[in-house]
């Protein structure tokens, strides 16, 4: 897409019973507010049918979404982070700590939020469908882990899923921060990774759920995600 970086499919992950997930049924993305007219025929042309926000109400007001105003679309707005912030978000310190940290506290604190965002998914004719914050990495990557691992997906999966954001962004980082004076000769993808979207940030969610709640599976149940919910969520996800 020529106005965003950071559009991917969740498809082709290949489920602990050897089923793959299924293309161009959930589409995880950064904000959608540059996309052209070209990028907006593209995502019709898969069928998108739901559009789904993640972001604060704010951030509608600066970036709004292209598709907000569609008859092609039925667009939701489902604030995932709240407003205010919920309390410890995000939490003191860098990298590991603090990225996976945050995550801890929105899957505890925001627990309806993510139980909307799940059943606006799980609805009837929801799909094909994307839900998006502004980078594609924290929010959005929250809402992906645990749409792979309902549909069974192994936790590494999920986590080099989660870490591909760093691939896409690196570049409109660096231009960005090149632009406002700083040196980033010599940075690289890596680096990004390490800073903003680290393996172990997700790892720790994943462990948290598992620790406090008993795994993804008890999570969404425990958060009100009904069952037929949960089954429609793995169809859209394998078929």
């Amino acid at each position: 897409m020529e106005g965003a970086n950071n559009i991917r499919d969740l498809g082709g992950y290949v489920a602990a019973d050897g089923r793959e997930t299924r293309w161009r049924m959930f589409l995880r993305a950064d904000s959608l507010h540059q996309l052209t007219a070209l990028d907006q025929g593209a995502l019709l042309d898969l069928g998108l049918r739901t559009v789904i926000d993640l972001r604060r109400s704010r951030e509608l007001v600066e970036t709004p979404n292209v598709f907000a105003d569609s008859s092609a679309v039925r667009y939701l707005h489902l604030n995932m982070i709240g407003e205010p912030d919920p309390q410890g978000y995000p939490p003191p310190g860098e990298g590991v700590p603090m990225v996976g940290g945050s995550y801890c506290v929105l899957l505890d604190k925001r627990g309806e939020a993510i139980r909307q965002i799940l059943a606006a998914l799980a609805a009837p004719g929801a799909l094909p469908a994307l839900f998006h914050c502004a980078g594609g990495a924290d929010r959005t990557g929250i809402i992906a882990a645990l749409l792979l691992s309902l549909a069974g997906v192994p936790e590494q999966v999920i986590v080099e899923d989660y870490v591909l954001t760093a691939r896409y962004l690196v570049d409109s980082y660096r231009q960005q921060k090149a632009a406002e004076g700083e040196d980033m000769e010599g940075y690289t993808w890596e680096d990004y990774q390490r800073e903003f979207c680290p393996p172990g940030a997700m790892e720790m969610a994943l462990q948290h759920l598992r620790a406090h709640y008993g795994g993804v599976a008890a999570y969404v149940a425990a958060i009100g995600v009904q069952d037929d919910e949960v089954e429609c969520l793995r169809r859209g996800m394998l078929g």
